[in-house]
């Protein structure tokens, strides 16, 4: 008995250990290729071992961040100053998990559909906080937001040999400020890429 309860002891603490000594975004993806003339992007994940403080990492296709890497130059540069939750924009062959598209990258934008507010007010970023669709050239320089956290940008269409994107958004419909399945209030808005401005709402009235 006494040598289960000194195991117990020994495994519990290099759990502890473990966890935190652990960093949180510091597991790479697949690089991808963005301009072959010079840049790749490296994505990094979320730390999703056991004991990692963060439940959304085990909900859905996130990256933490994006390293926008030039290779002519060996130099590289971070999107966001600090982690945060970055839908992936790549597509998978579920049966060989092969990437098959690039979503969101235009010829000379990539768009991205990000979680960076806490726009509930209970102390952790959650699948009913909202999205805001931020942009960037290909280097991952001149990035800023498009949206704002009162609704939540639930997909990007892009079009690009019409050069123009149909965001998918959300109201939340009750004012709870989350925005669930319940909040049955949608409306498209189309993104003029080469402005980078938004049309009317496009809405079932």
């Amino acid at each position: 008995m006494k040598k289960i309860t000194l195991l117990a002891l020994f495994l519990f603490q290099s759990i502890a250990s473990f966890s935190q000594s652990s960093k949180f975004g510091d597991v790479f993806s697949d690089p991808i290729m963005i301009d072959s003339n010079s840049t790749i992007l490296i994505p990094t994940r979320y730390n999703s071992d056991f004991l990692a403080s963060s439940k959304m990492t085990f909900w859905g296709d996130f990256y933490a961040n994006i390293l926008f890497y030039d290779f002519t130059t060996d130099t590289y540069t971070r999107l966001f100053e600090k982690d945060t939750y970055i839908f992936g924009f790549q597509s998978y062959n579920y049966r060989t998990y092969q990437p098959t598209e690039i979503k969101n990258v235009a010829s000379d934008l990539i768009l991205y559909r990000v979680k960076s507010v806490d726009y509930n007010g209970n102390g952790k970023i959650d699948y009913n906080d909202p999205a805001i669709i931020y942009v960037s050239d290909l280097k991952g320089k001149n990035l800023k937001a498009l949206t704002t956290s009162a609704e939540n940008a639930v997909e990007i269409n892009l079009y690009k040999d019409q050069n123009f994107a149909l965001i998918k958004m959300q109201r939340d419909l009750d004012g709870d400020k989350e925005f669930k399945s319940e909040d049955k209030s949608y409306y498209y808005l189309k993104l003029d890429l080469a402005t980078l401005t938004f049309g009317n709402k496009i809405e079932v009235k």
